[in-house]
């Protein structure tokens, strides 16, 4: 008997974000103990429970804006969203910066409340198509991006206040967005959830909004 698993993304509890690759390891967020708070590193965790950080210097990378999505690729390289930027880590610890300082046009601003000077888009959840096309959730402007494996950034799909894209999902073409109601405030403004789909053609759909 066969078995065949796919790639998923999952977050772990307080949005930190999670990936398992096809090498068969957890890769996440963390933080050394010894640097500000925040996720700024890349640890990962074979099946045995032994964990180490990856690349050795890779906290070198990102501490600058620190990490808030992690996504696998077709081509088993770890994608990592920081908020204005969309880095490509390779198996051999090598970076590569798909897209950086990444600023959106006719942008509606939504500034977390904890953090009204953060930096814009505030990326958030990433996906990668088969061809190695990245989308990302823009939580801070209220918006989809679109990242082309050479690099050009485009908007391809914007929510309406009080939505805000938080993260994504690609299959066969098509984009799932999970969307929240003031997605930057606090827990008494709302959180509700929706999730609308972006078809290969344009089209986007409304699958589910739930109950307020």
């Amino acid at each position: 008997m066969q078995c065949t698993f796919s790639l998923q993304v999952i977050y772990a509890d307080g949005g930190s974000p999670i990936a398992v690759l096809r090498d068969g390891l957890l890769y996440y967020a963390s933080n050394n103990e010894k640097m500000t708070p925040g996720a700024l590193q890349v640890t990962r965790q074979s099946p045995n429970g032994e964990i180490s950080i990856f690349p050795p210097d890779g906290k070198k990378t990102t501490e600058t804006q620190g990490i808030t999505g992690l996504a696998p690729g077709p081509d088993g390289a770890l994608y990592i969203a920081q908020p204005s930027a969309v880095l490509k880590l390779k198996m051999d610890g090598t970076f590569t910066t798909l897209a950086s300082s990444i600023e959106l046009k006719d942008r509606d601003v939504d500034y977390p409340d904890h953090n009204p000077g953060s930096l814009l888009p505030s990326l958030r959840g990433l996906a990668v198509d088969a061809d190695g096309t990245v989308f990302a959730a823009a939580v801070g402007c209220r918006a989809v991006v679109k990242i082309s494996p050479a690099g050009k950034v485009e908007t391809v799909l914007k929510a309406e206040r009080p939505w805000s894209p938080t993260g994504v999902a690609v299959q066969g073409g098509d984009v799932y967005i999970l969307e929240y109601t003031n997605a930057n405030g606090n827990l008494n403004e709302g959180w509700r959830p929706r999730v609308r789909k972006l078809a290969h053609d344009g089209k986007v759909t409304l699958l589910m909004t739930a109950s307020p």
